[in-house]
């Protein structure tokens, strides 16, 4: 009778630990809610480990919190960029499988080396998801230089919504406001930034198409 108790117990322990680990993976479906969803993974695995069932059955009631891990970590990207020396404007990387330059990796982490022209077309695919960047310049020896990441719209100008109290140096050297756009003529994705000081920098993020074009003619031809 005890025993019939204790593996009821332990059913039940497996049971509330599964809707547990469920209820987290609706949490982070919902991308907001992702703290939330840590915690109820990290509850419904101790409900688990403690019902001390077979370790399959652990490890199939686990699958949800699994299953968020997975997705995670094929979304994280650990990205170098390698600007040219003395290189200030606009940077375009595109997609584009047929032009592009090959994949290279530094281990994980995914090379790209900008040409002297700002656009490099690569075959990576440039989506969105959980991007690390690290950006350097080459000096006059050849050395890379790390540069910081600022955001244009932390400066303190009449358009800026809700400006801070402070701002960041306007002569600072580096790359601003990286982020990925859709291009809906080419029907693919690219990241995009601005190399500069923001005392000086004119346009953000733009490079006319007209040259994009022009310069994907020339690669073709090359």
């Amino acid at each position: 009778m005890t025993l019939t108790k204790e593996k009821k117990s332990k059913t039940e322990l497996l049971v509330v630990g599964l809707i547990i680990q469920l209820l987290g993976f609706f949490c982070f479906l919902a991308f907001w809610l992702m703290y939330l969803a840590i915690g109820f993974f990290i509850v419904g695995t101790i409900f688990i480990f403690f019902s001390r069932k077979k370790w399959y059955l652990q490890i199939m009631s686990i699958l949800p919190m699994l299953i968020a891990i997975g997705i995670i970590v094929n979304a994280v990207t650990f990205e170098k960029y390698i600007i040219p020396k003395n290189f200030k404007g606009s940077v375009y990387v595109i997609t584009d499988k047929e032009v592009g330059e090959k994949r290279e990796y530094n281990l994980f982490t995914r090379v790209f080396i900008i040409p002297e022209t700002g656009v490099l077309f690569t075959k990576f695919n440039q989506t969105q998801a959980f991007n690390y960047r690290k950006f350097y310049q080459e000096d006059e020896t050849g050395n890379l230089n790390e540069l910081g990441t600022l955001d244009y719209r932390h400066y303190i100008e009449k358009w800026v919504v809700n400006p801070p109290k402070n701002e960041p140096s306007r002569d600072s050297l580096a790359v601003f406001t990286p982020q990925i756009e859709y291009d809906f003529d080419s029907k693919s994705h690219r990241t995009v930034f601005t190399v500069g000081k923001y005392r000086d920098i004119k346009n953000w993020n733009f490079i006319p198409k007209k040259k994009v074009d022009s310069l994907r003619k020339l690669v073709i031809k090359n």
